[in-house]
């Protein structure tokens, strides 16, 4: 019985429960573009004139999507829809009388083995090599996966439970220390905070803590705004991974490009090779500050399809090195003669001589900060 009630409210995501049209609403339909056939479970957006979202849903059984505008003005209509082509927006005037759009035609789009061996090894740097012909088509698939995703976390008609685990290691010379706390919580964003664009240029993935928050750093992840935006996609390389791409997987590798300024990420996206569905998303920072390896912070996250094609993450983690800083202690003053000149009756002077008045810090790792969760349920909201 609960399986059925998550089913029906995948299936009616987002769709309005009134489905006769009335003044001010908008209705259309994604159909595929070899046999027509109705798009299911495709992202549809409703944005005003400065390209805002005002509005989120999802294509229903038939394919169909139905948005209320709040007033008659200008609007666009966006749409994604996993393991198809990005269609252009639709641009439209709201007046006084609903509008139909004409069918919106997606075209699949397939990767094969041969184009799969062709790109193995092939190295694209930048948002203006990412053309159909290299990653293009793979990156834009994993967008749209990763949007679908988010939207359906943020849905007001889902409810996701999940399980999380607080873990803290701490090491010593003598000992080591281990403490873990489990709670269960409800999931309605992405597990992976990120900073704002601006301040991922500015610092990177990482900023110092503040006095009042102690001594180190706080380490972010990417979520799709930074993964998928022009500044990270310019900024980038992206690889297919020859040795991992095999079976029904897809592994993109993507890097730095060029010399690194403040601290980046480098990571792989795994896409399901009939679908181009994400399976996986991994990530380690690099050039971390205090002369920390790279890898010593990082995250993961697992995807998998949850009840009638709802796909959502299921598992996450990550991790981060718990570091303090201690001063090096001066060294102590040096006594040094300096000989008198030739003649003098002095016989020298004494100078005073020590370490820097300010030495650096000591930074020292003393253990790790991870945090892990995975899906324990899915419900319909108000439902059990």
């Amino acid at each position: 019985m609960r399986k059925r009630a998550i089913a029906a409210a995948v299936l009616a995501l987002g769709i309005l429960t009134v489905l006769q049209l009335q003044a001010q609403s908008i209705r259309g339909r994604l159909v595929e573009a070899v046999n027509h056939a109705p798009v299911v479970g495709a992202l549809a957006e409703l944005r005003d004139g400065q390209g805002k979202v005002i509005q989120q849903t999802f294509t229903s059984p038939s394919g169909v999507f139905l948005f209320v505008a709040p007033a008659n003005h200008k609007y666009q209509v966006r749409v994604a829809a996993i393991g198809n082509a990005r269609h252009a927006p639709v641009d439209l005037t709201l007046g006084a009388d609903a509008v139909i759009l004409p069918d919106i035609v997606l075209t699949a789009v397939a990767v094969t083995l041969p184009e799969l061996r062709a790109m193995a090894g092939k190295r694209a740097c930048g948002k203006s090599e990412l053309n159909p012909e290299t990653f293009g088509g793979l990156l834009e698939s994993a967008h749209t996966s990763l949007q679908l995703m988010d939207a359906t976390m943020r849905s007001a008609q889902l409810g996701f439970e999940m399980q999380i685990i607080h873990t803290i290691t701490v090491m010593t010379a003598n000992d080591s220390s281990r403490s873990a706390d489990t709670t269960a919580g409800k999931l309605h964003s992405w597990p992976v905070q990120s900073l704002s664009l601006d301040s991922l240029q500015a610092v990177g993935f990482q900023r110092a803590k503040t006095p009042a928050e102690g001594t180190g750093h706080f380490y972010y992840g990417p979520d799709m705004s930074a993964l998928f935006s022009d500044w990270f996609l310019d900024n980038h390389c992206f690889t297919l991974d020859k040795n991992l791409s095999k079976g029904d997987t897809v592994v993109i590798r993507f890097d730095p490009a060029g010399k690194q300024k403040h601290v980046d990420i480098s990571g792989t996206l795994v896409l399901d090779r009939a679908s181009l569905t994400m399976r996986r998303l991994t990530y380690t920072h690099r050039n971390l500050p205090d002369g920390l390896p790279d890898r010593a912070a990082g995250g993961e996250m697992r995807f998998a399809e949850k009840s009638a094609g709802l796909w959502v993450p299921v598992e996450w983690a990550i991790w981060a090195p718990i570091t303090k800083s201690q001063r090096l202690i001066s060294r102590p003053p040096m006594v040094v003669m300096v000989p008198g000149q030739r003649g003098s009756m002095t016989g020298g002077r004494t100078v005073m001589s020590s370490g820097p008045p300010n030495p650096p810090p000591l930074v020292q790792v003393i253990g790790r900060d991870e945090r892990r969760g995975w899906l324990t349920r899915i419900v319909p909201l108000g439902g059990s």
